[in-house]
């Protein structure tokens, strides 16, 4: 017997179960938060683990049966049960459900207060949108597609106090390509419309709805436009990179994308996948590459970046210039041959071209 499940509903049920996951990651900065080191040796909270319980038991409400990868694992997720947030959960469900039908049908813009706006925001902003023909299949089999979740990116940061990489991060794959991703920023984020009263700031979109958008807010890529005057190295997009990751290969080699032209010379240090991600789609101060060719990221960090990137021009592949396997299990999630992301397909292919015939 096959079992189907509607991907509409599945993607709300991530972007509605990323804001209630949201309110509990920010209560518990203030004051309630336990820390403690895996045996891996990186740290996990419990707002780690109760924003992953919240997630899937999200997930689980529509589907029973679709493959759910999450950071933590199982046998943690069972000693961690969280209750109280029921009716939180099945109202933004509603509210998201909502929500993503009118983009879905393109019928957004004839609402001037969509439904997980703050009171009094403005008419979402839909001049010069880049947006694409919208997923036609949305009923699947449910074998085809798993859920990718980062319940909070950004642990250690958030651990010592500092809010600002916090992201939560979820994708849905189907047959092995993203084609939904969500990443949601707790504490809020500058120039973003809020979830309603929230604080928390939710980015979701993908070949899905063929856009990205923030929640109850616009679009989040606009198209190109044409300069007035001849670009300045201010007019480059900017490579973002971990200041504690970014000596030998990925300094050097950013370095020699600037002396070509390609890119600004001065790149930024970004902390968090989710964060870097997040600059490299709204591009608020030029970014536009995220170089890292080596271990140390793992699919939920990268997934949902990979599915709104799909929808908005970009591309994100390993340092070879391959499509993350998607197939592989939270044992092999580790990304080993890197990722390079980028906002612009073809600066993405210069980049993987120029990488693979040097001597890195």
């Amino acid at each position: 017997m096959t079992t189907t499940v509607d991907l509409l509903d599945l993607a709300a049920a991530a972007v509605s179960s990323s804001i209630v996951a949201a309110q509990h990651i920010t209560h518990l900065a203030r004051g309630e938060l336990k820390i403690r080191s895996k045996a891996d040796g990186t740290l996990v909270t419990n707002a780690d683990l109760m924003a992953q319980q919240i997630i899937v038991q999200g997930l689980r409400r529509v589907s029973e049966t679709v493959r759910v990868v999450g950071e933590e694992s199982e046998e943690e997720m069972d000693q961690h049960h969280v209750t109280g947030h029921e009716e939180d959960s099945a109202r933004f469900f509603a509210l998201a459900r909502q929500e993503l039908h009118l983009r879905y049908r393109n019928e957004d813009t004839e609402h001037p207060h969509l439904p997980l706006a703050p009171e009094g925001a403005a008419a979402p902003d839909c001049d010069h949108v880049l947006r694409s023909p919208p997923l036609a299949e949305c009923v699947v089999d449910s074998q085809r597609v798993s859920v990718f979740i980062d319940p909070l990116d950004g642990t250690k940061a958030y651990a010592r106090g500092d809010y600002e990489p916090v992201s939560i991060l979820i994708a849905i794959i189907l047959d092995q390509v993203p084609c939904f991703g969500v990443i949601n920023k707790p504490f809020g984020y500058p120039g973003q419309t809020t979830v309603m009263d929230t604080g928390c700031v939710a980015i979701y979109g993908g070949t899905l709805l063929g856009a990205a958008y923030t929640a109850g807010g616009g679009y989040c890529t606009k198209a190109a436009t044409t300069p007035t005057s001849p670009p300045t190295s201010q007019d480059l997009p900017r490579a973002v990179i971990s200041s504690s990751r970014s000596a030998g290969i990925v300094e050097e080699f950013v370095t020699h994308l600037g002396t070509k032209g390609m890119i600004h010379p001065t790149p930024l240090m970004i902390s968090g996948a989710g964060e870097k991600s997040l600059r490299i789609l709204l591009r608020s101060e030029q970014e536009g590459l995220w170089f890292f060719p080596k271990p140390g990221t793992s699919l939920w960090d990268v997934a949902a970046s990979d599915a709104l990137l799909r929808a908005t021009g970009g591309r994100l592949t390993d340092k070879h210039g391959k499509d993350m396997d998607y197939s592989k299990t939270r044992l092999e999630a580790e990304n080993h041959d890197g990722v390079v992301a980028c906002y612009d397909r073809s600066l993405h292919a210069e980049c993987i071209k120029l990488f693979l015939e040097g001597t890195w």
